[in-house]
């Protein structure tokens, strides 16, 4: 539980000690229960908006994970088609890999945080740092893009037709069209 719900109920009890031994009246216990059940209560309030904002979150990410492969099995299904050469494949692959990685990771951290949070064993007061792997990965990576791979079936003398950008043509696409939209405004 949290510290400042582990000390509401700690001053409950003190209270319902002090109108036990006759230290204060009824009226002076009624008042103070009241404010420490309001206390109580927004302390609740805040968890349970705390672990839907986790679960949107850790949503987010599932979707991210989801995308992230998506690209991936697209890299690789154009490298086998030859369709992007090796330097790109390695370059593309590394860093897909890293931000697979790094949003597994992060899923898991808040699944963790979210299972403790809901037991009752914690509360996030704050949201953490990125780590600088994400960081790397997140500006490498920019918006995730999603592509879709055409397979078709050709002949050896039939050049593969070409059916998907790159992540990085994508990518650099994406950026041209968000430094038009600055200048515009």
């Amino acid at each position: 539980m949290s510290e400042e719900y582990e000390t509401a109920k700690k001053k409950k009890q003190v209270l319902d000690n002090l109108l036990e031994t006759g230290r204060i009246s009824p009226s002076t216990h009624d008042m103070f229960s009241m404010e420490i059940a309001e206390a109580t209560t927004d302390i609740e309030r805040q968890q349970k908006a705390l672990l839907q904002k986790m679960n949107t979150k850790m949503m987010e990410h599932k979707e991210q994970i989801k995308t992230l492969e998506i690209l991936l099995a697209n890299v690789e299904i154009q490298h086998v088609t030859g369709e992007v050469d090796e330097e790109v494949y390695q370059r593309e692959i590394n860093v897909l890999s890293m931000g697979l990685e790094t949003s597994r990771h992060e899923l898991e951290t808040m699944k963790e945080a979210t299972d403790q949070l809901s037991s009752g064993n914690m509360v996030i007061e704050q949201e953490t740092e990125p780590q600088p792997a994400e960081s790397e990965a997140v500006e490498k990576l920019g918006k995730p893009v999603m592509q879709y791979v055409e397979v078709t079936e050709t002949s050896s003398n039939e050049a593969p037709q070409e059916t998907l950008e790159t992540a990085e043509e994508a990518q650099s696409a994406d950026t041209t069209s968000e430094g038009e939209k600055k200048q515009e405004a």
